[in-house]
């Protein structure tokens, strides 16, 4: 019984069975005993609780909408993770106490902010939760480089992020189809969102930015199964991929276009291998031929089916969110208009360019250290709220989106160069990777080491918790090739 247990996949059912069921009861304290099992369940098979990190993270915000009891599930996963690598390795304490540069970097990275937050004066638990937004997932890549991982785990962890993957797509096409009043929750139906972010499919990872990010890596790294499928089953394969970028369109994130935009060109730089490229513009085309279908059943469903009654009674066309003409001006042109007179105007009064012009005078005032973490528009200020914001004059809900204008002004020179030690070391493994022709993964490390600075100019990136455990992992599966090149 308990080697049937042990195996990846009925831990894999049982867990889902398991939160499943806290969801349909609605008992924190069942939640909380089910986080409790799974934690347990991944001190039983390490792989197994990787792979329900890989699944639970993917769902996170939906879950813990659905019942607060699952908010530390993946915390304790990993905690467990960490005791079964701990006694391991328990025989050998050395092993858990080396690390690399880039490791030592991050370390002092936090020791900055930390420091520096102190001074600053602020509260405890708001660094604490600050500190855990960063180094959570790190955790993973000190688990991981510290097990001997098979290329089947590693098949097994990419086909279960593209199956969530295309799950999340399939739901992304209800959303929008149903403009948000279908399988979401209650609260996320309430939303009062403008116009610009309504038509913008959030998905269950509650954010349109989240959502395109974790489609773009999912995507990507799922291109390592095509080889895998023969016949019909291949074309399944194109058909999930298909929908996935469709969902990925429907994000309209200018990001995460961005984002991929450079390392399409990167990718033309370093591999030059247009033959490879074949299959995903026919995926490409599909996406967009999807994209433009689910757009167009949610302007008829809407239109005839969802506001017909509000139509009739003679409401405002203007005030409909799902009026076509609504979604003419703020859809399609959400790109266009991304760097016009008008757009610049607004973000210069309360958009990315205010956040920018905050940081640097908060920056002027504390060049060496900055004000600590906790401080400026981080994951712990939208709880804690900040103790700098009433002398510059921030709103609570201020959010940086920016990570370099977020580690300028929360860890000064000092941090700033800390962190460029630590991304010019994983600048350096890419390049070792690459070299070595070990093209699938150096493809995976040049998407994401493109993905973290490019993202870093729109996003928090080092506090998202889908790109940075999958990054982690990825250099995780980087590190034993490297160790093997060495033998």
């Amino acid at each position: 019984m308990m080697n049937i247990l042990r195996k990846d996949s009925m831990i894999l059912l049982l867990s889902v069975l398991l939160v499943t069921f806290s969801i349909l009861v609605g008992n924190t304290y069942i939640a909380l005993a089910a986080s409790v099992i799974l934690a347990l369940f991944t001190l039983m098979n390490r792989q197994a609780g990787l792979l329900l990190l890989i699944l639970f993270v993917s769902l996170r915000p939906f879950l813990i909408e659905m019942n607060s009891g699952l908010k530390i599930t993946g915390d304790l996963i990993i905690f467990a993770l960490l005791i079964w690598t701990a006694y391991d390795n328990r025989k050998n304490l050395k092993n858990l106490f080396q690390f690399q540069v880039f490791e030592l970097a991050f370390f002092a990275f936090l020791a900055v902010g930390i420091i520096s937050a102190l001074i600053t004066g602020v509260e405890l638990m708001a660094i604490i939760l600050q500190v855990r937004a960063y180094i959570l997932f790190y955790l993973v890549y000190y688990v991981v480089k510290r097990m001997d991982l098979t290329e089947a785990f590693k098949k097994r962890g990419i086909l279960l992020t593209f199956v969530t993957a295309v799950i999340l797509s399939i739901h992304g096409f209800v959303e929008k189809i149903s403009d948000k009043t279908a399988f979401m929750p209650e609260a996320w139906q309430n939303w009062s969102l403008s116009n610009t972010n309504h038509i913008r499919v959030y998905g269950l990872l509650k954010g349109p930015n989240e959502l395109a990010l974790y489609l773009a890596i999912a995507f990507l790294i799922s291109l390592a199964l095509f080889n895998h499928f023969k016949g019909n089953k291949r074309w399944l394969f194109l058909a999930g991929l298909s929908t996935i970028g469709a969902t990925f369109l429907l994000t309209y994130s200018r990001g995460a276009f961005l984002a991929l935009f450079v390392f399409v060109i990167a990718y033309f730089v370093f591999f030059r291998n247009l033959k490879r490229l074949v299959p995903i513009l026919m995926v490409t085309f599909v996406s967009a031929g999807l994209f433009y279908a689910v757009t167009a059943t949610a302007d008829f469903y809407q239109d005839n089916v969802l506001y017909a009654v509000d139509n009739v009674d003679g409401s405002d066309e203007e005030d409909d969110p799902s009026s076509n003409k609504n979604k003419e001006e703020t859809g399609y042109n959400r790109y266009k208009e991304a760097f016009s007179e008008d757009t610049i105007g607004k973000s210069s009064a309360d958009g990315r360019i205010y956040y920018v012009t905050k940081a640097i005078e908060v920056f002027k005032d504390h060049p060496i250290i900055g004000t600590g973490f906790g401080t400026f528009g981080g994951a712990a200020t939208l709880a804690y709220s900040s103790p700098i914001y009433d002398e510059y004059e921030i709103g609570f809900n201020f959010y940086s989106d920016n990570q370099y204008i977020l580690t300028l002004a929360e860890t000064g020179i000092v941090g700033v160069l800390i962190l460029t030690v630590f991304i010019v070391y994983l600048l350096l493994i890419t390049i070792k990777i690459y070299k070595q022709s070990d093209r699938p993964l150096a493809i995976t490390l040049v998407f994401f080491f493109v993905t973290m600075m490019v993202g870093g100019l729109v996003y928090n990136i080092l506090e998202n918790d889908t790109f940075m455990l999958y990054y982690f992992l990825a250099l995780g599966f980087a590190f034993h090739r490297l160790k093997q090149l060495k033998h």
